[in-house]
């Protein structure tokens, strides 16, 4: 008797294995064909929109503001630039008048002689601006208060043969019970090498508050692209500069924002691309930021 049941349960787990088996077959097929339809994707132009990208530092130089008009996703022209606008910039003690540069249209600049002072906040208005191109006008304002920042005791490097690169290591001490945001950046000789959004490193002090950071990664210079070819090449003699900025909490969460909107995303469980907000006000794209910056710089040379 218990063989026949034995011999029943057999069979019944046998034709379950097989429908299983049909099954998890005819979705393999399925997705196969599914894989193969060409999908027409039609996507509509989009309205233009205002872009703020200006920064106020504690450098003493010419600083730049510059005003452009969005795109569209698969435009491959050059974003349109706005000209003949009046932008102020005002710090509660003196209000500055930036001029738009003859040769770069859209580039507003600061006097050569202008610098920041953390602690102070900084106010952009931007005038005589008609996005919509509708005859009317739109005041778009931002501002930024600017950070302190800790000196740097000192820079180190190392190279990674694994990974082809130069680290930059850092040697600073962080400020106890104050809550701080960090940017790096990194230039080769007098060459800035991380000139992009997605190419600067940024973090807070979360976990290292008041603590000593000793030899931490805090940038790095890549000799090769994705592709294999050689970018930049370092050899003995070369100076390493690396510049540590203190920026504001939204400046660092903004950056973020827009690190995980350009770098790389999985076609199938990723959503489509959007506008990272900004601090540009009536729906202006774009960030103002100010932030103060220390900077040392090591020459490279054969280690031991």
């Amino acid at each position: 008797m218990n063989q026949r049941i034995m011999q029943k349960y057999r069979t019944i787990k046998n034709r379950r294995m097989k429908i299983k088996q049909v099954i998890w077959g005819l979705a393999v097929l399925l997705l196969a064909v599914a894989c193969k339809e060409d999908i027409d994707l039609k996507l509509e132009n989009t309205t233009p929109k205002f872009v703020v990208d200006g920064r106020i530092t504690s450098d003493t130089t010419a600083h730049i503001v510059r005003l452009t008009m969005s795109a569209d996703y698969y435009s491959n022209q050059q974003v349109p630039a706005v000209s003949g606008a009046k932008v102020t910039i005002d710090d509660g003690h003196q209000v500055v008048r930036l001029a738009e540069s003859d040769g770069k249209p859209g580039f507003y600049l600061t006097p050569s002689d202008y610098f920041g002072l953390p602690g102070r906040t900084y106010k952009l208005k931007i005038e005589d601006v008609d996005a919509n191109k509708d005859g009317q006008t739109v005041i778009y304002e931002a501002q930024s208060t600017m950070q302190a920042v800790n000196d740097i005791d000192s820079i180190d490097y190392e190279y990674d043969d694994v990974d082809r690169e130069w680290k930059v290591l850092l040697y600073t001490q962080d400020i106890k019970d104050v809550e701080e945001y960090y940017m790096w950046a990194v230039a080769k000789n007098d060459s800035l090498v991380s000139d992009q959004y997605s190419e600067l490193w940024t973090a807070g002090d979360k976990f290292f508050d008041g603590n000593y950071v000793s030899g931490e990664e805090v940038q790095s210079i890549k000799e090769e692209d994705e592709d294999g070819d050689v970018k930049i090449t370092i050899k003995e003699g070369d100076w390493i500069r690396l510049f540590m900025c203190g920026v504001t909490k939204e400046f660092h969460e903004y950056l973020k924002a827009v690190q995980e909107e350009t770098g790389y995303k999985n076609p199938m469980f990723s959503g489509p691309p959007a506008n990272i907000t900004g601090n540009i006000s009536n729906g202006g794209l774009g960030y103002f930021t100010a932030y103060s910056v220390v900077t040392d710089s090591i020459q490279v040379h054969e280690k031991n």
